[in-house]
């Protein structure tokens, strides 16, 4: 009996036990499971205490010590996303919670959420306006409102804000930004390196301070601490493309081939690991090595894979140096014998897009379509192919599908500038420039302000007229990529046009200290630009002939010195400093180009026809001469001598895309129109996004005309230039739309066009015309006279219908 009892009552307290747990409240189990929350995270165990918080909201979702503590915990560890989606749930629930609104305003900071930075930083000013949190918020705030207004002393200002913060609170990192900001983009920006490592104790992982780092460094020139920098940011972003390319591109810049191969080749692995990895060992030794390294690289790739599919990769990568040496056809073969037998997969899929680029390039795009067709149908969401089979959907003037599939490539890597890029020459072509812009600038960030996006966004910018932005992209480019030539040379043309004479001669510095002819011939350029454009011509020829003495200027320094002394006007002095140049090097075409154009400035056309004819004679394959004497012919009244010249050069070189431009310019000056549009034609199929190409081939089918097919031709064409603010360029669109019978968008562009191009007949009848649609009568009769008067006796047979139509007006 006794044994008996000693088992009952135990029984019995576990029942009671259980009863009683049975009555706690949910807000009862959700405060043990908070405690034990904070149990755990005092012990050390945080992945058990986020499973203890993560329970307490399924007993209470408003428990605020408890989702601020998870919040909290999620941020220390690096789960940003997740942190800020719960710190919002609180401030959904408590809206007055100031730590909270402090920290959505800093995580939105870091993320360049500007919008979300106000919302939550001005609420915790208004909470907290002492608190050194919130004070730092609106020295941030302050801060980019002077910067984007380009005011100083409102920078200074904000600044002095920030130091005060940090003397109280030296952790805060919000006001930390904005000394580093300042400092970065001052006159020294390596005064920015101190207060970076200071933000670094704190954010050791942080990406965006350590590449701010690196960049610092690199314009520092302090390439062992930059090579540094840069292995440490691989330690600890290993899988980040970008940190690895610029550590191959810093081994290459210091002739390190070895030390780059070595990197790819511990990255790339095993022999029969993914071939990735392989293919860009085999890349750094095609372009660092020699073709030869990398095929042997290949063979003995291929050989180790040997039955297995990635063995086709590396034969493929094979059949792309032969295409490349020129053994196009072998290299054909060779995609396609892989492709026989290969089973469909990824790999192969990649085979195929290679043998499709072959193929374009030997001009068999209807192969190379088909191609992608397959690939597409194998795998819709194939990112290459989508980009390819984009950019023929462009090319046909097709913008709106082309934008379909890009978007899908997009959503399997919205990271991608290639993508972005092919995405606003769609939009462009499309005709929505704001939206072209957005995915340009796009294109610049994911790419970390590279060259190539941040010029083509830049020029983007630069032909809207908005300089200011330009310069903006221009100054970030610099500052990652210090020594690219492109970039210095296209910010110098910026500072330039401003006369910021100062800016623009540390460029010619920067571009002083790269050792290359390219660096070189622009730095050349720029210096001698620089003192024309402050009228110091004896300057710019005194540096330049320096240039030539100390044997650092060939003859294209010599082309500079003649250009400098035409510019100044002194013809006498640049023909004799040509001469004696051409009596050393009597030979070089560039200056024998130069003595030509010396000789038609002085009048003498018969020795400038004898020069370009010699050059021509010599060689019969060069444009510019053909272009040159063709010009001068024809200015002189010889149009049957200018017209045998230019056929002459076409036969020599058919696929001249000038010298066809200058003949299409010739037919339809002839009258010779449906000449003239064959070949615009041409040229467009060629190159479809030459905007001028285009506004001349919608302007003649528009003009000269009428189907209903040629008019939708005209707009498909034309629709690029919706919104331009090139007088040329809106009367074409606007002529289109006033053909297609919408007057009001006609006017919107006709108006401004006629503006613009005051004294052309054509663009004044093609306002008049629309003011006739529009019932505006007295406007069209004003318009049309003027366009009849300057047309003169012109038989062009618009004007035969400005005067019937002026007659329908009762005009006399």
């Amino acid at each position: 009996m006794r044994s008996g009892l000693r088992v009952l009552v135990p029984a019995l307290m576990i029942s009671a036990s259980l009863l009683l747990s049975g009555c706690k409240s949910a807000e009862e189990k959700a405060e043990d499971y908070y405690q034990s929350g904070l149990t755990l995270l005092a012990s050390g165990d945080e992945d058990r205490a986020l499973v203890e918080f993560r329970n307490v909201f399924k007993y209470n979702g408003f428990h605020k010590e408890a989702r601020k503590t998870y919040a909290d915990l999620q941020l220390k560890r690096g789960e940003v996303a997740e942190a800020y989606s719960q710190y919002l749930r609180l401030i959904e629930q408590y809206p007055d919670t100031v730590e909270v609104r402090q920290a959505l305003a800093q995580i939105a900071l870091t993320t360049g959420d500007w919008a979300e930075v106000e919302r939550h930083g001005k609420a915790a000013i208004a909470l907290a306006p002492d608190a050194p949190a919130s004070r730092a918020i609106a020295a941030t705030l302050d801060y980019r409102t002077a910067a984007l207004a380009k005011n100083e002393a409102g920078k200074a200002a904000a600044l002095k804000k920030a130091q005060a913060v940090l003397t109280e609170t030296p952790d805060n990192q919000v006001a930390r930004r904005i000394v580093i900001d300042y400092l970065a983009n001052g006159p020294t920006p390596q005064n920015a390196l101190p207060e970076i490592d200071k933000a670094l104790v704190l954010e050791p992982k942080s990406l965006e301070f350590n590449a701010l780092k690196f960049r610092l460094l690199a314009m520092k020139n302090d390439m062992p601490a930059t090579g540094a920098q840069l292995q440490k940011m691989f330690e600890l972003f290993p899988d980040n493309t970008e940190v690895r390319s610029a550590l191959i591109g810093w081994y290459l810049s210091q002739k390190d081939i070895d030390g780059a191969e070595a990197f790819l080749r511990k990255l790339a692995g095993d022999d029969t690991a993914a071939p990735e990895g392989h293919m860009a060992v085999v890349q750094l030794l095609q372009t660092a090595r020699s073709p030869e390294a990398a095929r042997a690289e290949l063979d003995r790739l291929a050989t180790a894979n040997a039955g297995q599919p990635n063995a086709d990769i590396y034969r493929a990568g094979s059949a792309a140096l032969d295409f490349a040496a020129g053994k196009k056809d072998e290299a054909i073969a060779s995609f396609e014998d892989i492709l026989k037998t290969a089973t469909p997969s990824d790999q192969t899929r990649r085979i195929k897009l290679m043998l499709a680029h072959s193929l374009v390039e030997t001009q068999n795009k209807v192969g190379a379509r088909a191609l992608v067709e397959e690939i597409l149908a194998e795998d819709p969401t194939h990112v290459d192919a989508l980009k390819m089979r984009a950019g023929w959907l462009i090319a046909d003037d097709k913008p709106g599908e082309a934008i379909v599939d890009l978007r899908a490539a997009l959503s399997q890597n919205p990271r991608d500038a290639d993508t972005l890029t092919l995405m606003a020459e769609a939009h462009e072509r499309d005709g929505s420039p704001e939206l072209a812009g957005e995915r340009l600038a796009a294109a610049v960030e994911v790419s970390g302000s590279a060259p190539a996006e941040s010029l083509r966004y830049a020029r983007f910018l630069l032909r809207d007229g908005r300089t200011a932005a330009a310069e903006t992209v221009l100054v970030d480019a610099r500052r990652v990529n210090p020594t690219d030539v492109g970039v210095l040379s296209q910010l110098a043309g910026v500072w330039v046009s401003s006369s910021d004479w100062d800016r623009a001669q540390e460029i010619v510095s920067d571009l002083g200290k790269i050792d290359t002819p390219e660096a070189k011939q622009a730095m050349q350029t720029l210096q001698t630009t620089l003192m024309q454009g402050q009228n110091r011509t004896d300057e710019s020829l005194t540096f330049l002939q320096n240039q030539i003495a100390e044997g650092t200027g060939g003859n294209a320094t010599v082309a500079l010195i003649v250009q400098t002394y035409v510019r100044g006007g002194k013809l006498g002095e640049a023909r004799t400093y040509l001469d004696d140049a051409l009596t050393k090097t009597p030979d070089d075409s560039g200056l024998q180009m130069l003595n030509g154009m010396v000789y038609g400035l002085e009048g003498k056309q018969d020795k400038a026809e004898q020069v370009f004819r010699s050059l021509i004679e010599k060689n019969p394959t060069a444009e510019r001469p053909v272009q040159l004497l063709y010009g001068m012919l024809d200015a002189a009244g010889r149009a049957d001598d200018a017209t045998a010249v230019l056929d002459a050069g076409l036969k020599a070189m058919p696929q001249s895309g000038m010298l066809r431009w200058v003949k299409a310019g010739q037919l339809e000056k002839a009258g010779d129109i449906d000449g003239a549009i064959t070949v615009y034609e041409a040229l467009y199929a060629e190159s479809s996004d030459n905007q001028v190409v285009a506004n001349n081939l919608a302007s003649l089918i528009t003009a000269h005309r009428d189907d209903p097919a040629s008019l939708e031709r005209a707009f498909a064409i034309a629709r690029r230039l919706r919104g331009s603010d090139v007088p040329a360029f809106q009367d074409t669109y606007g002529w289109i739309e006033y053909r297609r019978g919408n007057l009001t968008e006609a006017l919107a562009d006709l108006e401004p066009a006629a503006a613009g191009l005051p004294d052309d007949a054509l663009t004044q009848y093609h306002l008049g015309m629309t003011y006739a649609g529009l019932k505006r009568t007295e406007d069209a009769k004003r318009l049309l006279t003027h366009a009849l008067e300057m047309a003169g006796d012109s038989p062009l047979p618009q004007f035969q219908t400005a005067r019937d139509t002026l007659a329908g007006l009762g005009a006399p």
